[in-house]
């Protein structure tokens, strides 16, 4: 049983419109096909009934899921060449063994590449994940190491990557899913789904910084150069105050890394730029309180998918929480 809502836009660069799908199972090979352009075959292992589900967001080729599967499985897949598919474990407990490498909760698990993948899965899986086309990826990593870094999907394989940054994409994956199947007349915001999908393909980006230990010659940099780089990041940032950008952005638009990007940021302005990112971002949520005719409406039009986290930023920043801002804008005086 399948439900779906909205309308795919397949080979748009920016989707104006978002696909919910919704998809149960008590059946294994019916689970293998939910996910549209894997190519999956599923292998049930362990004895007992199954029972799946996959939730997705899709914009375009680009997509969000969250998939359960009940019983320990043997999977395989293909994704096209085009693709670029990872996966964090929302859930996993018990032995599991990606491409041949023993699995960990923590792991960056990298789905693309020749040869496909093989996963042997546990009970009570739930796997998590982004897919983006590789075109779209490629354009946005910065112009240091990026060879390197698309190296990383020539096979499937798994990654370390930082608890904090695997922490924050779970939330990230969480709350996208939350929201919009609490509130799915969104899909059909156009502002809102190119927010989504910015995010979406920055969030793979950071991921592919996190999970890379390079060592970047930052300090040796001249303080002019510095200073440079954070002047043309703030003028990025605020030169659109309608288009909310992201760190990988940032990246892509400077020609620098995340880590370069972040010591400049550190040593000009004694702060890093994910902090003055999110306080132009919360400043424009609350211009756009204003005119919104929700709180939900204005924060994920400015990027923000995590509501708890994004309500206690509001209130840290302007002493009152979103819905407060938005009840005062838009109060009627009562009659006399």
């Amino acid at each position: 049983m399948s439900s779906i809502l909205g309308s795919p836009c397949a080979g748009t660069a920016e989707p104006r419109l978002g696909r919910l799908f919704t998809g149960v199972s008590d059946d294994v090979e019916q689970q293998a096909t939910l996910l549209r352009g894997w190519n999956q075959t599923y292998s049930q292992m362990s004895a007992g009934k199954f029972a799946g589900t996959v939730t997705e967001i899709g914009l375009g080729e680009s997509r969000i899921f969250s998939e359960y599967t009940g019983q320990t499985l043997l999977q395989s897949g293909e994704l096209p060449s085009s693709l670029i598919a990872i996966g964090l474990p929302l859930r996993m407990q018990g032995p599991a063994v990606f491409c041949g490498m023993p699995d960990h909760p923590d792991a960056l698990h990298v789905f693309s590449g020749r040869n496909g993948f093989e996963f042997f899965s546990p009970t009570e899986m739930v796997m998590a994940g982004l897919v983006v086309s590789r075109d779209a990826l490629s354009e946005l990593l910065p112009g240091e190491n990026d060879d390197h870094r698309m190296e990383k999907f020539e096979s499937a394989h798994l990654s370390r990557v930082e608890p904090a940054a695997a922490h924050t994409m779970r939330e990230y994956i969480k709350g996208v899913i939350d929201i919009l199947e609490a509130s799915p007349h969104l899909l059909l915001n156009g502002p809102i789904m190119a927010t989504l999908y910015n995010g979406l393909v920055s969030n793979v980006a950071a991921l592919i910084e996190a999970s890379i230990d390079a060592e970047m010659a930052v300090h040796s940099m001249e303080p002019n150069r510095r200073w440079s780089i954070v002047s043309k990041a703030r003028e990025a940032i605020t030169s659109r105050p309608e288009q909310p950008t992201s760190m990988a952005e940032l990246c892509q638009i400077l020609g620098v890394s995340r880590r370069t990007l972040q010591y400049c940021f550190q040593d000009v302005l004694n702060v890093n730029p994910a902090t003055f990112l999110r306080a132009v971002r919360l400043n424009g949520v609350r211009r756009t309180l204003r005119t919104a005719s929700s709180v939900t409406e204005a924060a994920t039009f400015w990027g923000f998918w995590r509501f708890g986290h994004f309500a206690q930023d509001y209130a840290a920043l302007f002493g009152e929480l979103p819905s407060q801002t938005h009840r005062r804008y838009h109060s009627r005086p009562r009659n006399a």
